[in-house]
């Protein structure tokens, strides 16, 4: 609770020009003041006064329309829209930061993703999975700091990863670093109300004001569903309206009482990325309908290229993510119906191009095929360093801008997008396996920005030759696939049963190291 003085002042003929207010605090009068008619000094004490009031009802009113996620009651229908509470706009202050640089104008965007705290991933390049450790000093740094570097047009926040199955609920899940700078974990229960602690309240709110600050510098910010296949997340009959309304409610232009980013924040746009999908008949139908459903609540939205201006009432953007691999079918197994069927509703894709060797540069970078399958923006998914990719496809420089000359001309290609930003920017470090144990810091984000811009980051790589399969290759047990790459002793192997502990079985590797 908040409370507000008027401010009426305390006035003694007798006393000096220094006077008191009713909460204690000298102020000073003009001496011309003491001198002046009784009536007009009363007159003028009186405007103050209701102006001093006008001013703490506008800032109480503030108060409780941005608290009001605390004790919000709604109705909540059966399609995910609220009821009983009207608009909750309102301005929220910008963090006391300087815009970037301004962005290079007419070149192909760049992407980061931001949550997930990658730079603290646990992982080694010669060990693998939980052997390396982080110090606190050097996790994920706040959304601003990011947006503030001036290499990224649009930041995605990842993820909501716990939604559907008929549950009305959801999860949003950053890693645990964002104890320290926002509130890792969000849930909503299905209910209509608010149910999350105090401290979970404020540090969202809190999110949501870098979010403004990264909006008033251009930076669109997307929110992203899913994630990888172990998350919580599902399609069952009925959720894909739901949510599409739900999402629009409380992240997009709806007015539901609960936002939980606060209620003058609106995202621009939502990423689609399924990497899993159970029941192909009812998760097909229920993706579908969620793209048309968000689509018919935004009309403005529409497929675009990047550099759009936008106007007073934004343009929402919708995306998919899918893997690089299409396999017999020529599609992308878990959303290429969801692609086929709303094409048109579809802002961009991201194709992911790293773990996924198969796919990936130099043995088989397949853009042109998915240009097959989608006609409109597509943006390069990439790692932001090796322990992202632990199964491959990071691009060293040189690799980056053979990939970026192989596409720079081409209408379809939208950018780079980087998995994520704490890897891909100091203090994370730079390490492959020429430079393990004394890597320096990572500018990986900055080598993106760059080779969008027209910089030349490196060459003596080639473009993409014929495609080669993994049974052209080697198989062999290692910590990533960049180590195993580089490490003709490591044992061969079939899977990951194979191999010792931490260590997986990467196939595409080199036969002569």
């Amino acid at each position: 609770m908040t409370s507000c003085s008027t401010g009426i002042l305390i006035l003694d003929e007798r006393l000096s020009p220094k006077v008191q207010d009713n909460v204690g605090n000298d102020v000073q009068i003009d001496p011309a003041f003491r001198h002046m008619d009784l009536k007009k000094r009363k007159l003028i004490m009186g405007n103050i006064s209701l102006a001093l009031a006008i001013i703490c009802a506008t800032i109480l009113t503030y108060y409780f329309v941005t608290h009001g996620n605390q004790n919000a009651q709604a109705k909540l229908d059966a399609n995910g829209n609220f009821s009983g509470l009207g608009n909750t706009s309102s301005p929220l202050k910008f963090n006391n930061l300087t815009a970037p640089p301004r962005l290079s104008s007419g070149k192909p965007s760049l992407y980061g993703y931001f949550g997930q705290n990658a730079i603290a991933n646990g992982v080694d390049l010669k060990y693998g999975i939980n052997s390396r450790n982080t110090s606190r000093s050097d996790y994920q740094k706040p959304l601003a700091y990011y947006c503030q570097l001036g290499y990224y047009q649009t930041i995605n926040l990842a993820f909501l990863n716990t939604f559907g199955g008929g549950t009305q609920g959801f999860t949003i899940m950053f890693a645990a670093f964002s104890v320290d700078n926002y509130a890792y974990k969000y849930t909503y229960d299905g209910s209509g109300t608010e149910t999350n602690p105090q401290w979970i309240i404020n540090g969202f709110l809190k999110l949501g004001q870098d979010i403004k600050f990264c909006q008033n510098l251009g930076i669109k910010i997307m929110l992203s569903l899913g994630g990888d296949r172990v998350a919580n997340y599902q399609f069952a009959q009925g959720d894909g309206v739901f949510y599409a309304n739900l999402f629009y409610n409380m992240f997009l232009d709806g007015s539901g009482p609960l936002r939980p980013f606060g209620s003058g924040v609106t995202i621009d746009g939502l990423e689609l990325d399924v990497e899993k999908n159970l029941d192909p008949v009812v998760w097909n139908h229920e993706m579908i309908a969620f793209v048309q459903t968000i689509k018919k609540l935004s009309p403005r939205s529409l497929i675009a290229g990047m550099g759009l201006t936008f106007v007073k009432n934004p343009l929402k953007y919708f995306l998919v993510v899918p893997q690089c691999f299409l396999g017999i079918s020529n599609k992308d197994a878990n959303v290429g119906d969801v692609i086929a069927a709303v094409p048109g509703d579809i802002d961009y894709l991201i194709v992911q191009y790293y773990n996924n060797p198969e796919c990936s540069y130099p043995f088989g970078f397949n853009f042109d095929a998915w240009k097959g399958v989608y006609s409109g923006p597509i943006v390069i998914g990439l790692a932001g360093d090796w322990t992202s990719a632990i199964s491959g496809g990071f691009l060293e420089p040189g690799q980056l801008q053979a990939v970026y000359d192989m596409v720079k001309a081409d209408e379809q290609f939208a950018g780079f997008s980087v998995y994520d930003v704490s890897s891909s920017n100091p203090p994370a470090l730079a390490a492959n396996y020429a430079n393990y144990g004394h890597a320096t810091p990572s500018t990986y984000s900055k080598t993106l920005r760059d080779v969008l811009d027209g910089v030349e980051v490196g060459s003596g790589f080639p473009s993409q030759g014929p495609h080669v399969t993994d049974l052209q290759l080697a198989y062999r047990c290692g910590g990533t696939w960049v180590f195993a790459n580089s490490s003709c002793s490591n044992s061969a192997c079939r899977s990951n049963s194979d191999c010792g502990p931490n260590e997986h079985c990467f196939s595409f590797l080199s036969k002569t190291c």
